[in-house]
């Protein structure tokens, strides 16, 4: 139930984010504080309809229509002659230089710094009715007479933030900062009426989001650009089913189960085997210890010695019950590791010797004759 609960919570999860608010500068389908939605909405509740395009046939329609360019920085050149060969009025925001010599003859920016919100300064009908709005992004300046500009900077060369020119016969209207546009503003100042009377001139509104052009032969794309879109929602989904599957794989319901051994081996031939590991790794250290470890557990079981109560006390129970002297039994149950496989062989003796010596209650005194009564 655990899994499944896991699972569950994960697919909620990843539901309720994949149903997030869709965002993206400039879209007019973003709620998000780059987005346009909002604009968007109310251009349609005034009777405009508003059509998001990516298609350059699309956006290059004919006269009677307006047609905003929102990314103007992304257009490749054969998009910007495109959209000069149309006969749609053009809404631009904040422009590249590049785009102003294609779309709007005789616009050009100006490196200037912009002031806080300023009146209109003009006779344009949307900026009349607008007022101060947040035009902060860029500045332009033209030598057409017959331009309206609107919004100025207050700098001798006359950069304004917001141009209207005529060029071949259409409108193209310049707007240094797309920020009045965007969700997160929108109900600032006169950012709205700037908006909707600019983009509502005509009963339909083509939003043009350009898509960027391809790479030029011979230059290196991000590995992100040669995804396809989703990878990162997959990559969580495979994530979470591999953490599924190894907690169900390894859960434990209950206590460790043992289980006899499908075949007998006999105690001697363990025995054995592990002899010749320790012989073939010239292990005499750890053959030692065994021996003396299993001679002190046997001594101190027929001597009474309780468990725990040190080598010590096996010692001297020892050499008590046997005479043997105190130091060589020490040597015997505690002593230094063999140098060779003969000391080893002489300790293994010994050590049977003083079991039989406390066995007996009666011995001899290890390399040397019998102790005297």
């Amino acid at each position: 139930m655990l899994v499944v609960g896991l699972v569950l919570l994960a697919a909620l999860v990843i539901a309720v984010l994949g149903a997030a608010p869709r965002t993206g500068e400039l879209d007019p389908e973003a709620a998000s504080p780059d987005g346009t939605r909002a604009l968007a909405t109310l251009l349609e509740a005034q009777g405009v309809r508003v059509e998001t395009v990516s298609d350059l046939d699309a956006a290059t329609a004919g006269a009677g229509r307006t047609v905003l360019v929102a990314l103007p920085a992304q257009l490749s050149t054969r998009q910007r002659d495109a959209l000069a060969a149309s006969r749609a009025d053009l809404v631009l925001l904040r422009p590249d230089e590049r785009t102003l010599t294609a779309l709007a003859p005789g616009v050009r920016p100006e490196p200037v710094e912009l002031p806080e919100p300023t009146g209109p300064a003009c006779g344009l009908r949307a900026a009349v009715l607008a007022g101060p709005v947040d035009l902060a992004g860029a500045a332009y300046s033209t030598a057409d007479p017959a331009a309206a500009r609107c919004y100025p900077t207050g700098t001798p060369s006359g950069a304004v933030s917001l141009v209207e020119v005529r060029d071949r016969g259409r409108t193209v209207t310049v707007v240094g900062d797309a920020a009045p546009f965007t969700n997160d503003v929108l109900d600032e100042r006169g950012n709205a009426a700037l908006a909707m009377d600019v983009l509502g001139a005509h009963p339909d509104l083509l939003w043009y989001l350009p898509v960027p052009p391809p790479a030029e032969p011979g230059q290196e794309r991000g590995t992100s650009e040669l995804l396809p879109p989703g990878w990162v929602w997959g990559s969580v989904q495979l994530l979470v089913a591999g953490l599924a599957i190894a907690l169900w794989r390894g859960r434990r319901l209950g206590r460790v189960v043992t289980e006899d051994l499908p075949v007998v081996v006999p105690a001697g031939e363990t025995v054995r085997g592990r002899a010749r590991l320790y012989r073939r790794a010239g292990a005499r250290d750890r053959a030692a210890a065994a021996l003396r470890a299993d001679a002190r557990r046997d001594l101190a079981g027929r001597l009474g010695v309780p468990r725990g109560a040190g080598d010590g006390a096996v010692v001297d129970a020892a050499t008590g019950r046997t005479g043997w002297p105190a130091g060589a039994v020490g040597a015997l149950l505690a002593g230094p590791p063999p140098s060779d496989d003969a000391a080893l062989v002489t300790l293994a003796g010994e050590l049977d010797r003083l079991r039989s010596a406390v066995r007996d209650a009666s011995g001899a005194t290890p390399g040397g004759p019998a102790p005297r009564a």
